[in-house]
């Protein structure tokens, strides 16, 4: 029986898409997270440096892949450095979250004595 690749991969590329759209729906962080996943990954189809299939099926990368997947490089920092900046904008919220929580137990505890 041959097998079909293509439809084989269109499925699994519709897999992690819908994948990854369940996941982010976890938290503002894994929203974050898989958001960047995403983008890495279409870039990457869209740079052509994701592998190829050969006559047997088998997943192979050509040297120009591997050079132009040196290239891109930059793109991963680029979705760890939006991913790292997201979650930090987060902690800053929270911290003066907390200051105003301390602001506000100092007034009621003065208040009380």
């Amino acid at each position: 029986m041959e097998t079909n690749w293509k439809q084989t991969d269109e499925e699994s590329e519709r897999f992690f898409e819908n994948h990854t759209d369940e996941l982010k729906k976890a938290s503002a962080t894994a929203r974050d997270f898989f958001g960047a996943v995403q983008l890495a990954r279409r870039q990457a189809k869209e740079n052509g440096i994701l592998p190829v299939r050969n006559e047997h099926g088998e997943f192979q990368w050509t040297i120009q892949q591997g050079l132009k997947a040196a290239c891109h490089a930059r793109e991963d920092i680029s979705a760890t450095l939006q991913i790292q900046v997201a979650v930090l904008q987060r902690l800053d919220r929270n911290r003066n979250l907390l200051w105003l929580a301390i602001v506000i137990l100092g007034y009621v505890a003065y208040r009380l004595s």
